[in-house]
This record gives C-alpha cells, sequence and structure tokens, in this order.
C-alpha cells in the first residue's frame, strides 16, 4: 500500500511512518502543504491511505476545509491519530477531526474513544509504540553505567501552575526521594536546575544535562541501572516508558492505571505509588544487579509486542473490520512489499544522497551543512558506518519560515503543552504582539519581547522577560490567568492581555458599550489567526454575558499564587 502522511515535522521519523514501512508499504510524508501542493501530490502519490496528526500554524480553518475537499475528491480514507488526548480533545483533536471529515480516529487515550463515538466518528484507541530497530540494547559490557538516569522535561511551570496535574504528584513521587538519598544520578532535560523551590534540594550542576536526542536518549536508557520515566498521564503510557524497556533499561515510574494495561510492576519494571516506596525501590534495586538484570529480560519481552510495527498491524486490521480499507488489504499484513518502496520513509522536502565510495558520514553532514548526529536521526542510523550505495535522506537545514520562527514555534507548542492552551491562541497572540519577534522590542508603553510582557507582570509571573522562551512562557501564565479571570471567555480574556486588567474590569463595571468596547481589545489577536480562535471560541468557550461578571469578586491570580506558594511551602517543608 501506498501512505501518505499529512505532517511537516521531522517528529514523525521515528514513530508510525517506520511502523508501515517495516511491514512493507511505501510511505511518503507531504512536508508543507500549499494550495497547488496537495493535488498534485494527490495525482502523482495515488495514496491508498492518508494519516495525519499533530497541529502547527498552517492548519487554519482555510487549510483544514481546503485539504478535505481535495482528500475527498481524491476518494483517499483519511485517518487521524490524536496524540495529544486526552488534553486536547475538545479543543483541537475532536474539532480538526469533524471538520476534516475523519473516516476514522485512532486515540491514545482510552476514555475519549466514545467521545469520538458521540459525536458521530469511528474511533478506536491504540497506544504509542516504539521503534524496535532503533531503541534495543546493545551488548557491548564495557561501557560505563549510569545509577539512574532521569530523561524528562523538568516543566517548572506546570508545576507552579497546574498543581492538580498529574506530572506534580509524578515528580514529587519519584524524584524528591531520588535527591533526598543523594543517589548519584544524571538529569536529562530542559529546566532541571529551576526545581528547587519545589523539592527544597538542589540537583547538582553537572548532573543536568539539558540537551538530549534520541540518539543520546538511546544510549542513556541502555547504560543506566535505573531509568526514571516522569509520566504526568494516568491512564496512558509514554514512548519513553517503551522506548527505555526496549533498549535493555530498567523503569522506574508511578503506578498508574495506563501502566499496567502493558507492564507489571516487580516482574518486568518497578512502579511506586509514594516518595517512601520510591526510596525502598531505589536501596533495594540499586544494589542488586541480579535481579535488576531479571527484570530488565522481561521487560524487554513485553515491550517487544508494542512496537510501531505492531501498531501498523492492529491499525490495518481495524480498518479492514470497520469497512474503511479493501479486504485485499490483509495481504500488507503479511509482510509483501510494496513494489517500488524506498528504503526508507521519505518527505519531500528532503534531498537525497547516494553514499560514494569513501564518503564518511562527517564528510556527508559538512557537505549539506549539517551534523552527524542530525543524519543519523533522520536516517535511523545507530552507528557512523556506511555501504556504498546506501540512500541517505538529507532533511532541510531549517524550517520553511527561517530558524527563528521554527524555535519560536517549538516555543509556543511547548508553553501550549504546559499549560494546556490551545497552541493557535499562543500563536495568534505571538503575530499580534511581535510578529513572531520580528517586533520584540520595547514598545512605547513598556512593554517587551515576543508576547509583548511588561516588567512589572513579568516579574509577577517569575519569569525573565529578556529571555525569549521565559518570555513565551509569561504570556502564556498571563493568559492562561486571563482565561481564569473571565471564565473561560476567551475575547474578554485577551482583551484584559491587551488593555490591561483593571481597564477591562472597570468597563466591566460600567456596562453597554464599555464591555463592547473591552471586548474588542481583543480582537487583533483573533484576527490574526484566520479567525481560528475566534470560530473555535464560539464552539468550546461559553459565551460572554455582560451580567456574568457584575457579582464576579473574586480574582484568579492571587487565588491562584496563593495557593502557588502553600503548595511549594509543603513540599518544602518551610513553615516559617
Amino acid at each position: 500500500m501506498r501512505i501518505l502522511f499529512l505532517e511537516k515535522s521531522q517528529a514523525l521519523l521515528h514513530g508510525l511512518t517506520y511502523g508501515f514501512h517495516d511491514a512493507g508499504h511505501h510511505v511518503l510524508i507531504s512536508g508543507l502543504l500549499t494550495g497547488l501542493h496537495l493535488p498534485a501530490l494527490l495525482q502523482s502519490f495515488q495514496p491508498s491511505l492518508i494519516v495525519m496528526t499533530g497541529w502547527g500554524p498552517e492548519l487554519t480553518l482555510t487549510q483544514q476545509a481546503y485539504i478535505c475537499k481535495q482528500i475527498k475528491q481524491a476518494k483517499v480514507p483519511l485517518v487521524y491519530w490524536a496524540e495529544e488526548d486526552p488534553a486536547f480533545v475538545h479543543i483541537w483533536s475532536l474539532p480538526v477531526a469533524l471538520r476534516m471529515q475523519a473516516d476514522f480516529v485512532f486515540t491514545v487515550s482510552p476514555e475519549t474513544v466514545f467521545v469520538y463515538r458521540e459525536a458521530g466518528i469511528r474511533a478506536a484507541h491504540m497506544d504509542v509504540g516504539y521503534d524496535e530497530e532503533l531503541y534495543r540494547p546493545d551488548e557491548r559490557a564495557n561501557r560505563p553505567r549510569i545509577p539512574v538516569a532521569v530523561v524528562s522535561p523538568a516543566s517548572p511551570y506546570m508545576y507552579r501552575h497546574q498543581l492538580e496535574h498529574d506530572l506534580a504528584g509524578a515528580l514529587h513521587t519519584l524524584i524528591w526521594p531520588l535527591l533526598s538519598l543523594g543517589v548519584p544520578a544524571r538529569f536529562y532535560g530542559k529546566e532541571w536546575a529551576q526545581m528547587k523551590p519545589f523539592f527544597g534540594l538542589n540537583i547538582p550542576h553537572d548532573w543536568i544535562v539539558e540537551q538530549t536526542g534520541q540518539m543520546e536518549a538511546r544510549q542513556v536508557y541502555q547504560h543506566a541501572d535505573l531509568v526514571i520515566e516522569v509520566q504526568s498521564a494516568e491512564k496512558s503510557i509514554s514512548e519513553r516508558m517503551l522506548a527505555a524497556a526496549g533498549s535493555g533499561g530498567l523503569l522506574l515510574t508511578r503506578d498508574t492505571p495506563g501502566l499496567r494495561r502493558i507492564f507489571t510492576p516487580g516482574y518486568d519494571m518497578l512502579a511506586s505509588s509514594s516518595p517512601i516506596q520510591t526510596a525502598d525501590l531505589l536501596r533495594h534495586y540499586l544494589e542488586r544487579p541480579e535481579e535488576r538484570r531479571t527484570l530488565q529480560a522481561n521487560g524487554l519481552r513485553t515491550v517487544r509486542s508494542h512496537t510501531y510495527g505492531q501498531r501498523t498491524r492492529f491499525m490495518l486490521r481495524t480498518l479492514i473490520e470497520e469497512g474503511i480499507l479493501a479486504a485485499d488489504a490483509a495481504d500488507c499484513l503479511h509482510g509483501k512489499k510494496e513494489p517500488g518502496c524506498p528504503p526508507q520513509p521519505v518527505c519531500i522536502t528532503d534531498s537525497l544522497h547516494t553514499v560514494q565510495p569513501g564518503e564518511s558520514l562527517w564528510q556527508i553532514a559538512q557537505a549539506y551543512g549539517t551534523t552527524s548526529g542530525k543524519l543519523q536521526q533522520a536516517n535511523r542510523l545507530v552507528s557512523d558506518l556506511l555501504h556504498v550505495g546506501q540512500l541517505l535522506r538529507i532533511p532541510p537545514k531549517t524550517a520553511e519560515d527561517g530558524e527563528q520562527f521554527s524555535q519560536i514555534k517549538k516555543w509556543l507548542d511547548q508553553a501550549a503543552r504546559l499549560f494546556q492552551l490551545d497552541p493557535l491562541l499562543l500563536y495568534g497572540i505571538a503575530y499580534a504582539e511581535s510578529d513572531f519577534g520580528q517586533n520584540a522590542g520595547m514598545s512605547t508603553a513598556g512593554a517587551f519581547g515576543i508576547m509583548q510582557l511588561k516588567e512589572k507582570t513579568a516579574k509577577g509571573l517569575g519569569v525573565d522577560r529578556t529571555d525569549p522562551w521565559q518570555n513565551i512562557l509569561g504570556g502564556a501564565m498571563y493568559i492562561k490567568e486571563m482565561l481564569y479571570e473571565f471564565d473561560g471567555d476567551l475575547p474578554m480574556a485577551l482583551a484584559a492581555y491587551n488593555w490591561g486588567l483593571n481597564h477591562v474590569w472597570q468597563a466591566v463595571r460600567q456596562g453597554g458599550q464599555a464591555v463592547a468596547d473591552a471586548r474588542a481589545g481583543g480582537n487583533p489577536t483573533l484576527r490574526h489567526q484566520d479567525h481560528e480562535v475566534h470560530e473555535r471560541g464560539g464552539e468550546n468557550l461559553s459565551g460572554s454575558q455582560e451580567n456574568r461578571y457584575r457579582d464576579k469578586r473574586w480574582e484568579a491570580r492571587p487565588f491562584l499564587r496563593r495557593s502557588f506558594f502553600i503548595f511549594s511551602v509543603l513540599l518544602t517543608g518551610d513553615r516559617k
């Protein structure tokens, strides 16, 4: 079969695309879609199935309608894989699946299957998987060992602003006892140095490695005695869990229903329900290598049933049973390879290079202005060894909109996930306030940065507005607080962001035309999103009533900040 992935991101390289490819399918990744691009792509490639996942600023309402029309005209089934559920089911996954008329949705969240079915979309639960070719044990026994490895971003801002989020409990259950015992560890991920206010304990600077790619993560999993995974979701699993076990690592994570759907704590991994239990598990298993090896071997056997190849076969069987794919598609389930299938999935924006005699990976990387590590990641290479005639993918050096926008978009996506906001909302604010950083200098009103924060606001949020990442975090925190303030009314929240909270409350007290003027204060942000957020707000956010706010006397920000302070005091034990 020919499978077309509507995706411009390189994040799919070691995911479902390779699952389909390894099963013998011809896989093509679309790259950024344009008006003339998609019809020509559908005509030339003639896919049997189209798969879509994720989000991006290019997927406006206009683009969604256009893509849906082209796919329907081509009469090709469209499948949506909702990897961000359950957090974003109502603000992204379900609206997109409805607008694009997806034939079927696979969701990583078991409890959201009924949400799609109630909306009239056929759906099934399918967990993430892992790439068994990339994540596998290292047979070399002479490599230096790491006692404990934590491979996860710290997300201190989520910990501070979403105290009921599962991540807070996971961090307190798993990381606090690790630091209390003083067990030598390595923390692979950003912002761990900022966690002292929450744990009351410093993470030594030389324990932290901020930048960790897939290749580095694989080596960490292979050479750590214990791998701690800070899983935030209760009922789903993470790809890092499966990758760690598939690489031969012994996983230690929080005990959740989603975890027990796949693993058996004490048999193929370790799970903890409290800081005390975590401390006991660390003391016990760090001193018993034979017991560790037994659990590692069992874990490896367990996850081999959860590769992306297995996920591909499940997806195809389901689509055949549902009548979306023809019965003869079952031939693909038995490894029948598509004629002309390239040696790996290819994105149409990539360059291709055929390895010549005497060429090394480093030489090829230098010729294309990239690094050996990036080529390894793009081509699923586990070493620098190449053979003559081997075809290598050369991804574009920068995103289509330039390096600055690419990095800002990543930060905006991450901030949206941290605070459970619609990413298009943050895109709209960043565009309206500074044109994605092009006009990030000091305004006449004293606002600065990508999200145009004033000094007093930034200090109140605890961020450095001169740092681009913290500026974005500050903007995300502030709009989240304004949404609390106005009970989810998006125009009023945006008005407070642009016009000032005090001005908006004054308008509310005046009523009438003053409220209408205040609501209009948020319109620049709404306009800059092709009306995406405005229309979505009508679907998912409660409407505005002038009288709703007249009797509202509590303010969200002081209440939230008092809660954050109390929670941090409880964690650190400082009750002075």
